[in-house]
């Protein structure tokens, strides 16, 4: 398993070299091993080390001093380095490291990886001075990791920030799916003809020549070639597809690179409530023969399973109760529950909150989810 340290190595240190007590390596994996123990807040990032002893502070790079005794970063050494810290160094350091993590779990011949891009707002970030800071990552379906992320401000200059933060990715041959918002001709032509990815784009009518052109083709004389139904949260929703290949000599779809119309036909029941329909059309650069109708459907409602990477985060690591909102210290905190997450999604837990109690209470067992292997050799001296 790819050791963490390697990566967190290039993140370039804030502080002035004098007054050093830790290296910054060292407080980034307390901050890390924190996070999959449940840490949710810094004072609970630097509370971790209560329970560590000096063999594990040795093996995460906290130096021994001259009294022969160690102890962890304080809340206020954590808090200062998070505030200064370069969050885009941190961020590609992170995504990197669960980059190589999921290539390892998930890598076969000729399978693709989906990605989503999808957006959060970090509310407690918010002051009377301050707008609250918005993220916009890119995060696998399926086991959802975050491959990048950044910080765009506001939620009205999402789509300009789309094309920096996937530009570090390799995408050749992956498959990119996001929101109507994201479905700007620019972007998709550059995923395609730069990136050299394949997209799944929702079209709605921010893009009224395309979706005028999709809702007049005749879906009537196409047979479904595809359904699902689910049950649960009490209600019931089924859903069917339909596709239809986009033929250039006969005119085509006005959407870059489209080969492919989709569309997905909704029928939601909830409880005490009236049945609800919706229609939605989409586009996509992979042809016919690609993907099966099922992988479509999968494609295109995989893209918000990355909700439920919110919801952890939320509910989990309490990040909308967070009112951490000093520099980059809020952005930096939403990295390390990213990395816990991805890290303990990639080692099959399937619940986050129990996992990271399982932790908690020896957090040598973090270690290892790291990748870095303990050193027993050091017995607290």
């Amino acid at each position: 398993m790819v050791d963490l340290r390697d990566f967190l190595k290039a993140v370039p240190d804030p502080r002035s070299r004098r007054g050093r007590w830790y290296s910054l390596t060292s407080i980034l994996l307390v901050c890390a091993a924190a996070a999959v123990s449940g840490a949710r807040t810094i004072d609970e990032l630097a509370e971790w080390g209560a329970h560590a002893d000096a063999g594990l502070f040795a093996t995460l790079g906290v130096r021994r001093h001259l009294l022969h005794w160690r102890h962890a970063p304080s809340r206020s050494a954590i808090g200062r380095v998070l505030e200064r810290l370069n969050a885009d160094a941190l961020d590609a350091a992170v995504g990197a490291w669960l980059a190589h993590r999921h290539t390892a779990v998930t890598a076969a011949p000729g399978r693709r990886r989906v990605i989503a891009v999808d957006a959060k707002a970090l509310r407690g970030s918010a002051r009377l001075d301050q707008p609250r800071r918005h993220l916009l990552s890119a995060d696998t379906h399926g086991r959802p990791l975050t491959l990048a992320q950044a910080e765009v401000g506001s939620k009205t200059n999402e789509t300009r920030h789309f094309q920096p933060l996937l530009a570090p990715l390799d995408l050749d041959g992956d498959v990119v799916t996001f929101d109507a918002l994201h479905t700007v001709e620019a972007n998709v032509a550059w995923l395609a003809e730069t990136k050299k990815a394949h997209y799944v784009a929702v079209i709605k009518t921010n893009q009224p020549t395309a979706w005028a052109q999709l809702d007049g083709l005749d879906w009537h004389a196409v047979a479904i070639r595809h359904t699902a139904s689910t049950k649960g949260h009490g209600r019931r929703e089924s859903r069917s597809i339909k596709t239809l290949a986009i033929a250039d000599n006969l005119g085509g779809i006005a959407f870059p690179h489209a080969k492919l119309a989709i569309r997905v036909h909704r029928r939601r029941k909830e409880a005490d409530r009236k049945e609800t329909r919706e229609t939605v059309y989409a586009v996509t650069s992979l042809d016919v023969h690609q993907p099966t109708p099922a992988e479509l459907a999968s494609h295109l409602r995989g893209h918000w399973t990355v909700e439920a990477q919110h919801h952890i985060r939320d509910r989990t690591f309490a990040e909308d109760a967070s009112t951490v909102h000093a520099g980059n210290a809020p952005r930096a905190m939403a990295t390390f529950r990213n990395l816990a997450i991805g890290a303990l999604k990639t080692l099959g837990a399937t619940n986050i909150a129990k996992t990271t109690r399982a932790i908690r209470d020896e957090p040598e067992r973090a270690l290892p989810i790291l990748g870095i292997n303990p050193r027993p050799d050091l017995n607290g001296t």
